[in-house]
């Protein structure tokens, strides 16, 4: 990019381009399933040939309740290769709770499919994941609330066809819960979906707002995923990746996203590659102290979107950090091609954090916690719920206490 500026001086000195101190400081563990993803305009052409490969002829389609007029495209990609739709389940609504998920592994049980397409955002993706997996394990889908409980791969694969880029779910090991205890993580391999289509084309029309809150989760992805204890140097390269396309472009895809599908594509490409981070590494407390704004905004009867929740504390956090992840987020400025020749590092780092900061401001409707809803009476209760997610919190590179927590999130009171 000829914007790209960056203070050589200090690339040259930092730790984040060096093998030595990450390689003493990291696990060594990196883990991919072994999954076919494919990432390009006209990707859902190729859901036939796919099938195929599967060895699949009875198709079940899991959608976005708003996505009806994508049903023709998948019947005709799947009719040119002599493959059938046999239902189609389209319910899916933000936030998958533990009923609408049990709902769905029934529909697809009674389906006679022999693979399902998850058509939509992450909520999709991970109810199809999630119920596909208890369909085949049966119990409840609460006994498999943590890591590695589903005891065998799903009767059904799931091919993975995302219309946001965001959540990066079509990469990942993961699936996301609403319990009444607040959001739940199920972690396991046998989640991946088998097949991931990403094909930037579906995101082109989406809506100002909602481009810039997806994108925002996938920055979040990916900056806390790399600033996190559990990185290492594969997922720093990784993230760098994701941070490269997503930083570069964000602003683009928000502005002209109909019109630029280079945009399009490089958010599709940040989305998938941070998804990638999130099964081997994981975020850190900005999505925690994210679920925390989610719950007391939902209660409240006001949800707050994932992406605008995290990306409301995620400047926070982040200085909060700061001393020892300065490295990444200076990397993050120089790609996001602010100009930072001659700062310091951490000159560099607040330039990006209020740089993130204004994108919420400027972009969507979640400015401060009180556009969203929220008081000062409820950070008590959202600093709670956040360090209750241990699964996020110790993997946060600096130790974030009950009073740093409510600091972060009276920054953004107002």
């Amino acid at each position: 990019m000829s914007s790209l500026q960056i203070n050589e001086e200090l690339l040259q000195d930092s730790d984040y381009f060096t093998d030595a101190n990450r390689l003493a400081e990291a696990s060594d563990y990196f883990g991919f399933a072994h999954r076919r993803i494919i990432l390009g305009d006209g990707a859902l052409d190729l859901l036939g040939d796919e099938c195929e490969r599967l060895g699949t002829d009875r198709v079940f389609l899991v959608r976005d309740a708003g996505l009806i007029a994508l049903e023709e495209p998948v019947r005709q990609a799947l009719g040119a290769a002599g493959k059938t739709l046999v239902g189609v389940y389209g319910k899916v609504m933000p936030n998958p709770t533990v009923e609408s998920v049990t709902d769905l592994a029934g529909h697809i049980k009674n389906a006679d499919c022999q693979a399902v397409i998850a058509l939509g955002g992450g909520s999709t993706i991970d109810s199809a994941k999630a119920a596909c997996c208890l369909a085949t394990c049966g119990g409840v889908l609460p006994d498999y609330f943590g890591f590695d409980l589903f005891d065998r791969a799903a009767h059904w694969p799931v091919i993975a066809v995302p219309t946001t880029s965001g959540t990066g779910a079509e990469a990942s090991r993961v699936a996301v819960i609403a319990d009444t205890g607040g959001k739940q993580a199920i972690y396991s391999d046998h989640l991946t979906p088998r097949v991931a289509l990403v094909d930037p084309q579906l995101t082109r029309s989406l809506p100002a707002a909602l481009t810039a809150i997806s994108g925002l989760d996938a920055l979040g992805h990916a900056l806390e995923c790399t600033a996190s204890k559990k990185s290492n140097l594969l997922g720093d390269a990784v993230a760098r990746m994701a941070l490269a396309s997503g930083c570069s472009h964000l602003e683009r895809a928000i502005d002209k996203g109909e019109h630029d599908p280079e945009a399009r594509y490089h958010m599709a490409r940040c989305a998938l590659l941070s998804g990638l981070l999130l099964s081997p590494i994981n975020t850190g407390a900005g999505h925690a102290l994210g679920y925390g704004i989610e719950k007391l905004s939902a209660a409240a009867g006001r949800p707050v979107p994932h992406g605008a929740a995290v990306s409301l504390v995620l400047p926070g956090v982040m200085r909060h950090n700061a001393p020892v992840a300065a490295d990444k987020y200076y990397y993050t400025a120089g790609v996001a091609g602010l100009k930072l020749a001659g700062l310091s590092r951490e000159a560099g780092v607040e330039r990006v954090v209020v740089w993130l900061d204004n994108l919420r401001r400027q972009h969507t409707s979640f400015a401060s916690l009180r556009a969203s809803g929220l008081d000062e009476k409820d950070i008590p209760a959202m600093a709670g719920i956040a360090l209750s997610i241990r699964r996020l919190m110790d993997p946060n590179p600096v130790e974030l206490t009950g009073e740093d927590a409510e600091r972060i999130y009276r920054a953004v009171l107002d």
